[in-house]
C-alpha cells in the first residue's frame, strides 16, 4: 500500500487538532465551575433585553457545547460536518451576545474561531454526507 500524505492532509489534520484541542480545553475547564461562570457571564447583560433567564441558560449551554464541538472536530468522520455547523451556530450566538454588550474588540477573535469553523466545513477531506 503506497499511501501518500499531502499537505492538504497534514494542513486539515494540524488544523483539526489544534483548534479541537483549543476548543476541547476552553470548554472542559469551564465545566468543574459551571455556576459561577454562568452567573459571571449572565450577569454581563444586566440592564439589556438578554437580562435574566435568556442570558444565564445561554451561558450554562455554552461550556457543554464547546466541549461536545471540540470531540466532533476531534473524532472527525461523519460527526465532524456537523460539530463544525454546531461550531459556526455557536460562534453566531456569541457574537449576537458581543453585539449586545458593543463589546466589539471580542468580535476578531469570535470571527477567527467562525473562519476556522469554515475552513474545516469547506475542506475537501470533510465528509459530504449529501453523497451517501
Amino acid at each position: 500500500m503506497n499511501l501518500k500524505i499531502t499537505n492538504s492532509m497534514l494542513a486539515y489534520w494540524g488544523l483539526r487538532i489544534a483548534f479541537g484541542l483549543s476548543l476541547l480545553i476552553h470548554g472542559a475547564i469551564r465545566l468543574p465551575k459551571l455556576a459561577s461562570f454562568a452567573q459571571g457571564m449572565a450577569g454581563q447583560f444586566d440592564g439589556t433585553f438578554l437580562a435574566g433567564g435568556l442570558a444565564l441558560a445561554f451561558a450554562y449551554v455554552i461550556p457543554f457545547a464547546e466541549t461536545l464541538i471540540a470531540l466532533c472536530v476531534l473524532l472527525g468522520g461523519r460527526v465532524i460536518r456537523w460539530g463544525a455547523f454546531a461550531g459556526c451556530m455557536l460562534m453566531g450566538g456569541i457574537m449576537f451576545g458581543t453585539g449586545v454588550l458593543e463589546k466589539w474588540e471580542l468580535l476578531p477573535s469570535q470571527l477567527i474561531h467562525l473562519a476556522f469553523f469554515y475552513a474545516i466545513l469547506m475542506h475537501p477531506l470533510t465528509p459530504d454526507l449529501t453523497r451517501d
